[in-house]
């Protein structure tokens, strides 16, 4: 039977009720009892076992379903975060298009503590290169884009965040401020409202790779027009998608 793509209220165990929508807080957000409903293994089944098929909304079609339902029910939350920020609504839609569905919530943090474990060892990456959230981010850059000192957090304040990272509230806001860092990175002049097609590519390509490579090397790829599966193509390919779905996000919106 085919999956319906609904919101569900997620019972949270040794939480304290503290009021009708709120049923916890830590030292960084509050965690609510009602939200869209996370990506699962079931999920990735219909996505990856099933053939592509649009009338039964199987394989991508599955996916591209259950991305659209969360940017459309987080409609109001993606708007209102993106212009706290002073950056383009279909920006943090479309990032949070792409980024929705992969990897089951579940998973992650067995991924955290794995590599918490194997740290001392080396042999792993660093536990806070760990992404949290529907709309992914590395642990790491939350706390950055926080403004904290990851030596100061304890084990459990890393937790705290991860959680924290799971309310799509909380995880819209800090995408939309981790953007508008990533933009002013590249174009500390720039309105970030209005973006070039250029800068809007590279607000994709920055959350995908971060900031470790100079803005003229992917400049360049795109300059040259690659194509797939070039090593160049590759290099931007998460800012050319980003440009190519903006038309779909804006009707998503309702912009």
């Amino acid at each position: 039977m085919q999956r319906v793509l609904v919101v569900i209220v997620f019972g949270m165990k040794g939480l304290i009720k503290m009021n009708d929508n709120i049923i916890a807080k830590n030292r960084f957000c509050d965690i609510t009892k009602v939200k869209f409903r996370k990506w699962d293994e079931i999920d990735v089944l219909y996505w990856k076992l099933r053939c592509n098929d649009a009338r039964s909304k199987n394989g991508e079609y599955y996916s591209n379903a259950y991305k659209d339902a969360y940017v459309q029910y987080n409609r109001t939350k993606i708007i209102n975060h993106a212009d706290a920020k002073g950056i383009p609504p279909d920006l943090l839609g479309g990032i949070a298009w792409i980024e929705v569905g992969g990897k089951p919530e579940s998973y992650k943090i067995y991924t955290f503590e794995t590599r918490r474990m194997m740290s001392p060892f080396h042999v792993s990456k660093h536990p806070l290169k760990t992404s949290f959230g529907s709309v992914a981010m590395q642990l790491g850059v939350a706390i950055n884009t926080l403004g904290l000192d990851p030596e100061t957090l304890t084990v459990r304040d890393q937790l705290e965040l991860s959680n924290c990272l799971l309310e799509d509230d909380f995880n819209l806001n800090l995408v939309a401020t981790h953007l508008q860092n990533l933009i002013l990175f590249d174009y500390p002049d720039c309105a970030t409202m209005y973006l070039t097609d250029e800068q809007y590519l590279m607000a994709g390509v920055r959350y995908n790779r971060g900031t470790e490579r100079k803005l003229k090397d992917f400049i360049k790829a795109r300059t040259d027009n690659p194509t797939y599966p070039s090593d160049e193509y590759k290099l931007i390919s998460y800012g050319l998608r980003l440009l190519q779905i903006r038309p779909h996000i804006k009707w998503l919106l309702g912009l």
